[in-house]
């Protein structure tokens, strides 16, 4: 056990090495409501971030647009995964009508991921309330978190979270590994890349990483790094 313990901790000291230079992070839903704030100050960053988000929240948007139902989906999956307010509107700005153009906000597609990792997910990870009922049924959850961890992992790419619903959905599948009190040296830097920590007062930021090990079945733990 303590061989595996040091073998994740070398995989996420040296992970976290490798995004010293990094510019790309995957949003988790439960930022959603901090991106008005992200928009705001993201000029004063060090580097221009390119926030990540899976193809389903704009396919979903669109799909409201001709049948209001899809409105009652987004609203459970975000009530679900953040009790806080998500302003529909905004989305819409930033990934329909592009209207934030000097921002880079991408969708992950399928063809961007761990294919592996998202069936894992999908097929393992179920609300079944948030069934959609398309043909064939369509699991939103398990699409979500499948495209997360699956972009996560075959990019390399930091999750950001707000908090650690993510962590509550995949943790009976998948290992997770607290990196509490670790890396205390390294923390605020990396954070300081993504996000404006002194303009975020009062809101805990978490960053999720998944390092390849043996130990899972799915060939990967999440570990979860806080400031």
């Amino acid at each position: 056990m303590k061989k595996d313990t040091d073998s994740i901790i070398k995989g996420i000291t040296d992970m976290i090495k490798g995004f010293e230079h990094e510019n790309r992070v995957v949003l988790d839903v439960s930022v959603y409501p901090e991106l008005s704030k992200i928009i705001e100050v993201q000029r004063i960053l060090d580097i221009t971030p390119v926030y990540y988000v899976p193809d389903t929240i704009p396919m979903l948007l669109e799909k409201a647009k001709e049948n209001e139902q899809y409105y009652f989906f987004l609203s459970k999956l975000f009530i679900k995964w953040t009790q806080r307010f998500i302003d529909l509107r905004l989305l819409n700005k930033i990934f329909i009508e592009k209207e934030y153009h000097t921002l880079k906000f991408e969708v992950i597609t399928k063809e961007m991921i761990d294919l592996g990792t998202y069936n894992f997910c999908y097929h393992k990870i179920i609300e079944k309330d948030l069934l959609i009922e398309l043909s064939p049924e369509f699991n939103l959850i398990g699409d979500i978190v499948g495209k997360i961890l699956g972009f996560a992992k075959r990019n390399k790419v930091p999750i950001l979270m707000l908090n650690q619903k993510l962590v509550r959905y995949v943790k009976k599948e998948i290992p997770i590994f607290d990196t509490a009190n670790m890396f205390v040296d390294k923390k605020q830097h990396f954070f300081s890349r993504f996000i404006p920590l002194r303009r975020t007062r009062g809101v805990r930021w978490f960053i999720g990483i998944t390092v390849g090990t043996a130990i899972s079945p799915i060939g990967f733990i999440l570990a979860v790094i806080d400031p």
